[in-house]
């Protein structure tokens, strides 16, 4: 961090070598010196970036007896849940069509509409319609990934998942080889 008598200058790499001779010390020294440097600043934009969009979800334990007995009594209900729990964005919101789940989970539309119905009856999550799709905002007082102070706020933005099925016509046009998409777990 620099303070206010601080200014960076330019200097050529000959002008610095010269420099590091007239002082004495080891070049190695001082490109570790400069390592560590772009080490620290690295790092600092690493928090930064954490704190935007914290790589954890973190769940209350005064509710894991809920989420123990949805794993015990409606195992795709709760793998449901942990579908939308690992794609959240920071928000508690994910978006995704039934279809997407149908595949995802290798079921029905029944079976999924089912598992879905069991996670909004016992207050997991809440569904919000988007026209053939749903949002699905999970339940913050069960698990969040934002700031502690940021839980009581719902945002409505949220990570869209599509799948190539729906979307051929898309995936043909712009040749998204290379975005993530889910995998054909089956094979």
């Amino acid at each position: 961090m620099k303070n206010e008598n601080e200014t960076d200058i330019q200097i050529s790499k000959e002008e610095f070598m010269k420099i590091i001779e007239l002082t004495g010390l080891p070049v190695n020294h001082i490109q570790k010196l400069i390592d560590l440097e772009k080490a620290e600043q690295e790092e600092t934009k690493r928090k930064e970036l954490e704190k935007k969009n914290p790589p954890f979800v973190q769940l209350y334990k005064s509710h894991m007896k809920e989420i123990r007995w949805l794993i015990t009594n409606h195992h795709l209900s709760s793998n449901i849940l942990f579908f939308f729990l690992e794609n959240m964005n920071n928000r508690n919101v994910i978006v995704c069509s039934q279809q997407l789940l149908m595949e995802q989970f290798n079921k029905g539309r029944t079976t999924i509409h089912n598992a879905i119905k069991t996670l909004k009856e016992h207050g997991f999550i809440s569904v919000a319609k988007i026209g053939n799709a749903n949002a699905y905002i999970i339940n913050p007082e069960i698990a969040f990934q934002d700031s502690r102070d940021k839980i009581k706020y719902v945002s409505f933005e949220g990570k869209i998942l599509i799948n190539k099925n729906e979307n051929e016509e898309l995936f043909k046009e712009h040749k998204f080889e290379n975005l993530k998409v889910l995998k054909d777990e089956k094979k």
